[in-house]
């Protein structure tokens, strides 16, 4: 799982960057960036968002490439 910002929905309101624990979340061109290394996945921006363009999605690892 991996948390991503919707660039299109993001408003720049910077809720987020205030709940952060680890400081991941940074603005780029006044929209929320999430630096994926450093995230601890612990969705505490997810539910800040006034406009739901913070989302926990899941990923599927190509085994083939490991």
């Amino acid at each position: 799982m991996i948390i991503v910002v919707d660039k299109a929905e993001c408003v720049g309101c910077e809720e987020c960057l205030h709940v952060c624990p680890r400081e991941t979340i940074f603005m780029e061109d006044e929209k929320a960036e999430i630096v994926q290394r450093t995230c601890d996945k612990c969705e505490r921006c997810i539910p800040v968002c006034p406009v739901k363009a913070i989302k926990a999605v899941s990923i599927q690892l190509n085994e083939s490439k490991i």
